[in-house]
């Protein structure tokens, strides 16, 4: 895909290197939030976190599970990013004129239109990734 490999290469897969590292990164901090907020579920103690001055246990139980959930989209998200931005990398670097498409898309060969959509795709769900961490922080609160 690259029509000069030299110069523009090593921008390239660093960039695309750069963006699996951070969707990485986001991946592991939200699984690694999902076990301590599921840590926190099991072991709440009065007092520990309140909902609006309601301090019963149904309250607590909400709270944590909205948190959860927002943890578990991040993770599931960023780790499409992960999967697509991986993609990418791997067609940008294929020789696109000799290349074919996988078998359901006969007689198509590899165009750069299908691999800035695999790109936009792996951005998409980082952005998606980002805003689940995002709204997570209200609830925090």
């Amino acid at each position: 895909m690259m029509d000069d490999a030299p110069k523009n290469g090593i921008l390239l897969v660093q960039t695309h290197r750069n963006n699996i590292m951070a969707s990485t990164v986001l991946a592991l901090t939200a699984i690694m939030l999902c076990f301590i907020i599921a840590l926190l579920m099991t072991n709440s103690t009065k007092g520990a976190f309140f909902v609006f001055e309601n301090r019963s246990k149904f309250a607590y139980s909400i709270k944590f599970f909205a948190i959860l959930v927002c943890f578990l989209v991040a993770f599931l998200f960023n780790v499409h990013s992960i999967r697509y931005y991986s993609h990418a990398s791997m067609l940008i670097n294929a020789p696109f004129k000799k290349m074919m498409l996988p078998p359901h898309h006969k007689q198509q060969y590899l165009t750069q239109e299908y691999v800035a959509t695999t790109v936009n795709r792996g951005s998409y769900f980082w952005s998606l990734g980002l805003r689940a961490f995002y709204f997570s922080f209200p609830l925090f609160l």
